[in-house]
């Protein structure tokens, strides 16, 4: 009864389901590789690099370290160590982590920025 009532539905408002199941990329949907991580932001392969500039959510929760940049749980799955120290502060147990791959960004750069430790 209930599946006969959401056709039903669907044929009266112009065929929607199916127009949104046949949605693809090009109608501003995700790839078949990536899903809707948290905060429903597009997260997967398919996302674009710099997915966090437009990122405006919570502070994404850090999995690990890859300088230069924080392992996530959601866009690309990266978010610079600098951007997110700079946005929302050093995740809690990655502070020691974070000091050193910092170290290293510094070292190997060849753009001065204002140092996040002293």
């Amino acid at each position: 009864m209930y599946a006969f009532l959401m056709h039903l539905m669907s044929k009266m408002f112009g065929n929607t389901a199916k127009k949104n199941m046949e949605k693809n990329t090009t109608d501003n949907t995700i790839s078949g590789d990536d899903w809707m991580g948290p905060d429903n932001t597009p997260s997967g392969p398919g996302v674009p690099e710099d997915w966090y500039l437009s990122y405006d959510g919570p502070a994404p929760v850090v999995e690990g370290i890859n300088a230069p940049n924080y392992v996530v749980d959601r866009g690309s799955g990266v978010f610079p160590i600098e951007f997110y120290a700079k946005k929302w502060g050093v995740p809690e147990g990655f502070e020691e982590e974070t000091k050193e791959a910092l170290k290293e960004i510094a070292a190997t750069s060849d753009h001065t920025a204002e140092p996040l430790f002293k």
